[in-house]
């Protein structure tokens, strides 16, 4: 859970430094990690504790052995919405010609 505060603080840190406000570093920082940001205002602590909810939420979920816990467990750890929306979807590289 430390790894994962570090690069909330890390991106939050990256955004101020790159000339964002407070807020918008924020609301940019929630919305990487998956929380929801139209019309909302994230601080820092807001979002650490949110992640870390889930975290503690998913470590007890995968415990009792709940199908949603073992499928949180299942995925690659390195894996992104990107990797797994396109994961089974047929791309065609030359379409048909005429």
């Amino acid at each position: 859970m430390e790894q994962i505060e570090a690069s909330l603080r890390a991106t939050y840190r990256a955004f101020l430094a790159r000339g964002l406000d407070a807020g918008e570093s924020a609301n940019l920082t929630a919305f990487l990690h998956g929380l929801p940001s139209a019309g909302l205002h994230w601080t820092l602590p807001e979002i650490e504790a949110i992640v870390r909810r889930r975290l503690r939420r998913a470590a007890e979920l995968r415990a009792a052995g709940h199908p949603v816990g073992r499928r949180i467990a299942a995925q690659p750890a390195g894996s992104t919405i990107h990797d797994r929306r396109h994961a089974t979807s047929a791309h065609v590289s030359d379409p048909p010609t005429p």
